[in-house]
């Protein structure tokens, strides 16, 4: 959080008629807001749909139990007016989490929200075996009723806390069995099977959640660089296409010639990008030294993988900003690029293909990491470009000795 953010939430007053949303914690899986209240609205239409199934099961076991009895029906229901007071809470939640919903989907994300619906769920896991007096049942009392609040615990905040949540209902479960076991049905499969379920579904719903969040920052990148391509075509590239034709300098017009290409390589992918990292890294460093005079050693170990295809353009343009970097801010005359397999524990999980470790060390002014802030080059096309792949970037810089970018990828 920013500082001018801390001292909003602090003290500053809110838009009026918008109440702050506050999260259970930052989520990895930061998905985009109509992605977010979509799953939500199916999520509460899920949430009736259970509940309604729920009640009608539970109604009919107590019919044929308790009023039309016979040797087929099973023993009555021990408490059936405990087993509608439960359920009839359940509606009354439900009632109550529709309401916030139709405020703003985004209030179901909170705290309250989540937590009430994590121990209502629970509760009811609880009471199933002694409500009916007996672990022999068609389906638990609530019955998939409960994955919808392993669901909200995945949006809200990721994928342990949804594994938290699969885990607590399944304790709940397991712990409302255990007054009516015998000795060896402790750990029989039957009992624990609900446990080990939902469980596996709370890290299913938080893996899936992960996934979404990066087709979203895809799908994002994709509709922002159409934008970019719509509104740069009818300027910058054509401004470049008459600078080609009209001026008489040789050096202005292979630059205004380089540009363009870059540029159209970036907005609509004209030109392939390299599977080999060795020659997408020798591509880069031929077209800096090109552009700027540079002397570029690429050096890349006998064992060096090939990277996915996101992977090496990832790097490559992160090297390449890299190089632009040397020379525009370091003056650098002399670069070293150097790529090996990296060591596995370096890079942040998910691991992105290698892993893979490349280091572009200059010859340049250098500077002090710590006392310069970071600008959009490095912010953005360097370390935003390896994060988007799972990996990270350092700087070692010092005044007067050069500066080492090191990217593990």
């Amino acid at each position: 959080m920013t500082a001018a953010g801390s001292r909003r939430s602090a003290g500053a007053p809110h838009p009026a008629g918008r109440r702050p949303t506050l999260h259970l914690s930052p989520t990895p899986a930061r998905i985009s807001p109509p992605t977010r209240q979509g799953l939500q609205r199916g999520i509460m239409a899920y949430r009736w749909l259970t509940l309604a199934w729920s009640i009608a099961v539970f109604t009919w076991e107590v019919i044929q139990r308790n009023v039309v009895g016979g040797a087929d029906a099973g023993d009555p229901v021990a408490r059936p007016v405990a087993g509608f007071a439960l359920l009839a809470g359940a509606v009354v939640l439900y009632v109550w989490l529709t309401m916030l919903y139709r405020r703003d989907p985004d209030r179901l994300l909170g705290p309250v929200p989540v937590l009430t619906e994590l121990v209502a769920m629970a509760g009811l896991l609880l009471a199933d075996v002694w409500v009916y007096g007996s672990p022999d049942h068609a389906q638990t009392l609530p019955s998939v009723t409960v994955l919808a609040g392993v669901l909200a615990a995945a949006i809200a905040a990721g994928l342990r806390a949804a594994i938290v949540a699969g885990f607590g209902l399944g304790l709940a479960r397991y712990v409302g069995f255990l007054p009516f076991a015998d000795a060896g049905e402790l750990l029989s499969v039957r009992r624990i099977a609900s446990w080990v379920l939902l469980m596996v579904t709370g890290w299913t719903a938080g893996y899936v959640l992960l996934k979404l969040a990066a087709a979203d920052r895809s799908i994002a990148t994709y509709r922002a660089r159409e934008e970019v391509a719509r509104t740069l075509h009818d300027g910058v590239l054509q401004t470049l296409a008459v600078v080609q034709r009209r001026s008489d300098d040789d050096e202005l017009v292979e630059l205004a010639r380089t540009q363009e290409l870059e540029l159209r390589e970036y907005l609509f992918g004209a030109a392939p990008i390299d599977a080999d990292l060795a020659t997408g890294l020798r591509r880069v460093a031929r077209r800096a030294e090109e552009r700027y005079g540079l002397r570029v050693e690429v050096v890349t170990a006998p064992d060096l993988a090939d990277g996915a295809e996101r992977t090496t353009a990832a790097i490559c343009g992160a090297v390449g900003e890299a190089l632009t970097n040397a020379v525009k801010h370091g003056r650098a005359e002399k670069v070293t690029v150097y790529a090996e397999p990296g060591d596995d524990g370096a890079v942040a999980e998910p691991p992105a293909t290698g892993p893979i470790f490349v280091s572009v060390k200059d010859d340049g002014s250098g500077f002090d990491p710590d006392e310069v802030r970071e600008g959009h080059g490095l912010g953005h096309s360097i370390r935003g470009r390896i994060a988007e792949i799972g990996g990270r970037v350092e700087i070692d810089g010092h005044p007067g000795r050069g500066t080492e970018v090191r990217i593990w990828a």
